[in-house]
């Protein structure tokens, strides 16, 4: 219906910074540098983008922290009262996973950029995942991905010493991040907005680092389909889990509606505030995934309740 494209004509202008634009909000964004909608990008009203996986502050996670600190601190200088939707985004966990000296102690790992030798076991490192495989039982459809073959610490080991320095390294990063994210709220909270701000903790995807055998994310395991959605905020109870059976194209209707924002027609997701709210446990019965990264037509995945299927199909299988 759009004559040879699968997007809506100017479809940045139905996105997240977009809409809340036009709802009197300004919006904000730091990420990496390459995520690649340029044009959705570009709707934000203060954008300050890099790539930073660096292993001391300035070159890692905290200079993220750092643009979302300026942008804070900015709006109390100017006195700006408007609402704020911020996107604060890292760079990290994505490899290389270069942790910072004293998380990297704490897991036991090193940042091992030797591909002719491997890294040291410590028993600080975490224990290898219940679902490793020193090798994927079968072709997968892509297989020679980069993230498979080249991600630097580990390359195509899959030993226990190097998996488990992996982890190691993963989640230095990922603590680094959480300390990041304890700045900007302590923040808030200083600023007087943190009793009336809704925060959502997600990503874009998991990651194998040796599970079934695979290092990155081009497949539909759960450790690699499923991603975190941590939610906090007025009116959300605390400590507390539900299924959900979610998609991150939710996340324009959630936002929406705990803004009070008509989402725009071009929406196709559910609002998952009856969840968060604790009123429903999920907000659709079945799941659906694809990818299609390597041969064509690539990897297929149902889910209901507790049962997946997961179907494999290229010309080389």
């Amino acid at each position: 219906p759009h004559k040879g494209s699968l997007c809506p004509p100017r479809l940045e202008e139905n996105t997240i910074p977009a809409v809340f634009n036009r709802a009197g909000y300004t919006t904000m964004r730091t990420c990496k540098v390459g995520n690649r909608y340029e044009a959705a990008n570009k709707q934000f009203s203060v954008r300050s983008d890099a790539t930073k996986r660096g292993a001391t502050a300035e070159p890692g996670s905290a200079w993220h922290a750092n643009q979302v600190l300026n942008y804070l601190n900015k709006r109390s200088r100017f006195g700006d009262k408007r609402p704020f939707y911020i996107h604060f985004g890292f760079s990290h966990p994505h490899d290389t996973r270069a942790g910072v000296p004293e998380l990297l102690r704490k897991y036991g790992a090193v940042n091992h950029d030797d591909p002719d030798s491997l890294p040291p076991l410590n028993p600080l490192q975490p224990a290898l995942p219940p679902n490793y495989l020193a090798r994927h039982p079968f072709n997968n459809s892509h297989a020679d991905v980069r993230d498979e073959v080249a991600v630097s610490g580990v390359w195509k080991n899959r030993d226990e010493a190097s998996i488990r320095n992996e982890l190691g390294r993963e989640m230095a990063c990922s603590e680094y991040i959480d300390e990041q994210i304890g700045r900007v709220l302590q923040r808030l909270d200083e600023l007087g907005e943190l009793e009336h701000t809704i925060v959502i903790y997600t990503a874009d995807h998991g990651m194998s680092i040796g599970r079934h055998g695979l290092m990155g994310k081009q497949n539909l395991y759960q450790h690699t389909w499923q991603v975190p959605f941590i939610v906090a905020g007025p009116g959300i109870p605390a400590v507390r889990r539900a299924p959900g059976n979610g998609y991150l194209l939710d996340l324009l209707a959630t936002v929406c509606d705990f803004a009070t924002i008509t989402p725009p027609d071009s929406n196709e997701g559910l609002s998952l505030r009856p969840v968060l709210e604790g009123r429903n446990q999920t907000v659709r019965d079945v799941l659906y995934g694809a990818y299609s990264g390597g041969e064509k037509p690539g990897i297929r995945c149902v889910r209901k309740d507790n049962w997946k299927l997961i179907t494999y199909k290229a010309p080389a299988l």
